[in-house]
């Protein structure tokens, strides 16, 4: 039996993935700054929102307000979204405010964290979540840590939340170990995004890393 699919929101992305992302799971779009995973993410949502479907969509480094700006720019009117109750944007940074010097050891409360999304989620009956970025759920001084963490994280969502769920997540190639401990065994696929140099520019890359349940080798698209 083929799972249900719903769109990624980029026609050329869902055509490799038989159709786009499994419904319920979840992925990860990595890159480093300007490479456009907050384009991806919004894009995610976008394509639901035309459909009928609703969204929440969560954010850390930027206020809802400057999200809805910047898709204005792109042709995307995401603020009548948020008028009519189909879309709700949260900003989350209240929840990492405290975190500086021994909060940082404490880490966040995953737990609250979740069952909070939970309930607006289930207020407006989404089915498509955003997060982004994710890397402030799960971070931690202690690679292992941050892989307990993102284990915990990505299994609360799952048990709380009946929603598709695309999380961006910062990846600098300049980095010693640019791994990131959440993409590799816990979600269901991972976007690679980046910018390389192109007749005196730079151009777009998006390289699909990890595709679960998806027949498809690792390739990179334009």
């Amino acid at each position: 039996m083929n799972p249900q699919r719903v769109s990624t929101g980029v026609s050329g992305l869902d055509s490799h993935l038989i159709g786009g992302f499994i419904k319920g799971r979840s992925y990860v779009v990595l890159g480093d700054a300007g490479t456009g995973k907050t384009t991806a993410c919004l894009q995610f949502l976008l394509s639901g929102l035309k459909q009928g479907e609703k969204g929440l969509y969560i954010t850390v480094d930027e206020r809802p307000a400057e999200i809805i700006e910047s898709a204005a720019s792109l042709g995307w009117d995401f603020e009548s979204y948020t008028q009519d109750k189909s879309l709700v944007m949260l900003d989350a940074s209240a929840y990492f405010s405290g975190r500086a010097g021994a909060a940082t050891d404490k880490g966040v409360d995953l737990q609250k964290i979740v069952s909070d999304l939970a309930g607006y989620a289930k207020r407006i009956d989404a089915s498509r979540l955003v997060i982004d970025p994710v890397t402030p759920m799960i971070f931690s001084d202690s690679p292992s840590r941050v892989q307990d963490q993102a284990r915990s994280f990505i299994h609360l969502v799952h048990s709380q939340l009946n929603t598709t769920n695309l999380f961006s997540a910062q990846y600098s190639s300049r980095a010693p170990d640019p791994s990131f401990g959440i993409e590799e065994f816990l979600v269901s696929g991972v976007l690679h995004l980046k910018t390389i140099p192109v007749d005196g520019g730079f151009a777009r890359r998006l390289t699909i890393k990890k595709m679960r349940g998806t027949p498809i080798q690792p390739s990179e698209l334009l």
